[in-house]
């Protein structure tokens, strides 16, 4: 288990992180999302010790973590913004990180290389933005790390590649018992592979809990009423937005949904009541609605 316990971070007078708390587990696949700018980025280098929290705790299955934890070394980073020495090839850099990682895999590497169809001889700064996202993970997974950190790292992925590197991971997952913290804004992807969500805006996390939790305590609504509906309240509901398109109205509640069509029951004739799923899409932007981001309307 990866565990963050009240970590914040200043830089100068700007608080970037504010008492975190985060629980990865292992054999998950925790997904990190947030607003624009909330500190996911910072997080993640906190975890991996390039920054240095100002307050607060980091445990790897009960160990501190630090710049100088022996267990720091079975972790790894892949960064959204890709910098590769000059001139070298993937084959060169493999050869570099083996003497870092001590549990690199020259097979695991040479069956990822092919299984992306990357050239190992190839300078990787004439690669693709998608290319260069497919090498650093292929060497990622080539180290065999405890904890993986991968911060945006579909973006510039077709669909196709996209696929195969969430089979590649997902599979690493159940065989290691890794635990990985996917940073990314494309919530369609992670709403696939993600076990647990964490929630950040400004700078804290809002929101931590398994995917499956969420969705059961989160759904949305559609129905027609024999007159025109005005909110209703109850002890194990909350109604959080309610929109109308011609006689059906939209109803996204928070809480037990069978108690909310008893109220509703109570006060009209319902004549169609149907649950909708949400995504992991609409519930991020439902959450960060419930703290005032986004909400507002354009006025040309």
């Amino acid at each position: 288990m990866l565990k963050i316990n009240d970590l914040s971070k200043k830089f100068k007078n700007f608080e970037v992180l504010k008492s975190i708390n985060i629980n990865a587990e292992s054999s998950q696949i925790y997904g990190l999302i947030g607003s624009n700018g909330c500190g996911k980025t910072t997080l993640l280098k906190h975890i991996i010790q390039v920054y240095k929290q100002d307050t607060g705790e980091i445990f790897y299955k009960g160990t501190k973590i630090d710049e100088i934890s022996d267990v720091i070394k079975d972790f790894y980073y892949v960064q959204d913004d890709l910098f590769f020495p000059y001139q070298h090839t993937l084959n060169m850099l493999f050869n570099y990180e083996k003497l870092l990682y001590k549990n690199m895999s020259k097979d695991k590497f040479d069956k990822l290389a092919k299984f992306f169809n990357l050239d190992k001889n190839k300078n990787l700064n004439r690669l693709s933005k998608g290319q260069k996202k497919q090498a650093a993970f292929v060497l990622a997974i080539a180290a065999n790390p405890k904890v993986l950190l991968l911060d945006e790292i579909v973006d510039g992925l077709d669909a196709v590649v996209r696929r195969k590197f969430w089979n590649v991971l997902i599979q690493d997952v159940i065989e290691r018992e890794m635990t990985v913290i996917v940073s990314s804004h494309d919530l369609k992807e992670l709403d696939n592979i993600c076990d647990k969500v964490g929630i950040m805006h400004q700078g804290t996390i809002i929101k931590e809990e398994k995917l499956e939790d969420i969705k059961d305590n989160i759904k949305r609504v559609q129905f027609a009423v024999d007159s025109e509906f005005k909110p209703i309240e109850g002890e194990s509901f909350k109604v959080v937005k309610t929109s109308k398109i011609g006689s059906v109205y939209f109803c996204v509640i928070k809480g037990n949904v069978d108690e909310f069509k008893k109220a509703l029951e109570n006060k009209y004739k319902i004549l169609v009541f149907d649950e909708l799923p949400m995504n992991l899409e609409e519930i991020f932007i439902t959450e960060l609605g419930g703290v005032g981001y986004g909400i507002e309307d354009f006025i040309s």
